[in-house]
C-alpha cells in the first residue's frame, strides 16, 4: 500500500484547520478518520512527510528490473517450475545475481506477469 501525497495530507490538515470534523474530513477525502487524526497530530509536530516503509530493499536494481520483464517478455507462456530451472540460470548468465525462487515468483506477480499452471495429473487407478 502507498502512502498518501503530501498535497492531499496537507488538504486535510487544512480541513481541519478550518473547523471541519474529523468524521466530516475523513468523508470528504475518503480516508479514515484515525489518518485524519494522525495527520493533524504529524502536522502539529511538523512532521507530516510520510515515514519510510519498512522491509528489505529490493534485489534488483531499476535497471535489472527493465531487463527482467524484458526477460518475462521474451517467453510469457511458462510455468512456475520452468521459471525456476531455466529463468533462474538465464538470469544468472545475464546478470550475475541469483535470484531465489520465491522472488522470482514475487517479480512476476509484482510485474503483472502470469505463468501457466501445471496440468493436473489423472488420479491413479490404483488406491
Amino acid at each position: 500500500m502507498r502512502a498518501y501525497s503530501m498535497d492531499l495530507r496537507e488538504r486535510i490538515v487544512a480541513a481541519c484547520a478550518s473547523g471541519e470534523t474529523a468524521a466530516a474530513v475523513a468523508q470528504r477525502f475518503g480516508v479514515c478518520s484515525r489518518t485524519v487524526q494522525r495527520y493533524v497530530e504529524r502536522a502539529r509536530r511538523d512532521a507530516l512527510v510520510p515515514t519510510p516503509i519498512p522491509g528489505r530493499p529490493s534485489r534488483l536494481a531499476r535497471e535489472e528490473e527493465a531487463a527482467f520483464v524484458a526477460m518475462l517478455e521474451e517467453s510469457p507462456n511458462r510455468t512456475l517450475l520452468l521459471l525456476q530451472e531455466e529463468w533462474q540460470k538465464e538470469w544468472q548468465k545475464r546478470s550475475g545475481v541469483f535470484l531465489p525462487s520465491s522472488t522470482l515468483h514475487d517479480y512476476v506477480k509484482r510485474l503483472g506477469g502470469r505463468y501457466e499452471k501445471r496440468v493436473a495429473s489423472p488420479a491413479s487407478a490404483v488406491k
